[in-house]
């Protein structure tokens, strides 16, 4: 593929996480949305470039190794600790995400409209990662005021702010600035107020964007295509999960590097799911990124052959 200019925008962060059907515990792991996303791209031999806001204590060494590995970072320095959050994956699937008490909030950590780069918003694809809704809307519109005639624009929201009602109306009226949907099933549910996705994602669409994923995990994801009206299972990857922090973020960067290049949305989703299928195999982002994802195309192969028309 032709290398394409991606900008992702999110959080960084510094993650402890415990995986309690595995017993294991991995401490101090350079991650963050922003982050995975951008790894999600480095997949396909994009060298992304990421903003976010950078506190007090983000290790430099980390930075200089994404720079390494091709991701760029323009970051706007605050004087608040960086995020710090336990990644709590309970029995059977179940997962909590916990800021630390010593912990800069999201609010804090998340960079808003007026800091964004207007030359990285021209890039050919943006993806907006998890953030508070409001502080999206920020990011979101300035990317609309600024961005290039052929920009796609990606969101993924956060499912906890989500389950506030004005943050919810809030969303849906977000959808109509953007071009790809990316949320979770959590998410998809707690916005739509309903468990039936393809209803969700129709209604997603209808609010804005041509193309809605909305990814399940384990069960891969369920794609939507408005102008065609039909629906694609998208089964995942079977890796050997090491820990799944990240997934969903690396799956929205490797489903944009393929988008911008192909207008192919149902060839991107199987990109986001390689994507994806190498990060859960390793713990934090900087391990993922050590890996030279050389059997790449064999999983697009394999998963491609699996992709369904429901």
């Amino acid at each position: 593929m032709v290398n394409k200019k991606i900008t992702t925008i999110g959080n960084l962060a510094i993650d402890d996480i415990i995986l309690y059907d595995e017993q294991k515990m991995y401490l101090e792991s350079v991650g963050g949305n922003a982050i995975y996303s951008a790894i999600g791209a480095v997949v396909w031999g994009n060298e992304p470039i990421i903003q976010a806001r950078k506190g007090n204590n983000f290790p430099e060494l980390s930075l200089e190794l994404l720079g390494k590995y091709g991701i760029s970072t323009d970051l706007v320095n605050v004087p608040s600790n960086d995020i710090r959050c336990w990644m709590l994956y309970e029995q059977e699937g179940a997962r909590q995400f916990l800021n630390q008490s010593s912990s800069g909030t999201n609010y804090e950590m998340s960079i808003i409209g007026s800091e964004l780069s207007v030359d990285n918003l021209k890039a050919d694809g943006v993806h907006v990662a998890p953030m508070p809704t409001d502080v999206q809307k920020s990011v979101i519109k300035m990317i609309k005021r600024n961005k290039a005639s052929h920009t796609v624009i990606s969101w993924d929201p956060h499912i906890d702010y989500l389950e506030n009602d004005e943050f919810n109306q809030l969303a849906f009226e977000m959808l109509g600035y953007i071009d790809i949907f990316l949320p979770s099933k959590e998410e998809a549910i707690t916005m739509f107020g309903a468990n039936n996705l393809q209803d969700a994602a129709r209604a997603f669409a209808d609010a804005g964007p041509e193309i809605v994923v909305i990814k399940k995990s384990i069960d891969g994801s369920l794609l939507y295509i408005k102008q065609l009206d039909k629906f694609y299972k998208i089964q995942a990857f079977p890796s050997k999960t090491v820990d799944p922090t990240g997934a969903g973020d690396s799956f929205c960067g490797g489903f944009l590097s393929c988008f911008i290049e192909t207008k192919n949305p149902v060839l991107s989703s199987a990109y986001g799911t390689v994507s994806a299928s190498f990060v859960v195999e390793h713990a934090g982002a900087l391990s993922v990124l050590k890996s030279n994802f050389a059997d790449k195309h064999k999983r697009l192969t394999y998963i491609e052959k699996l992709i369904t028309e429901l």
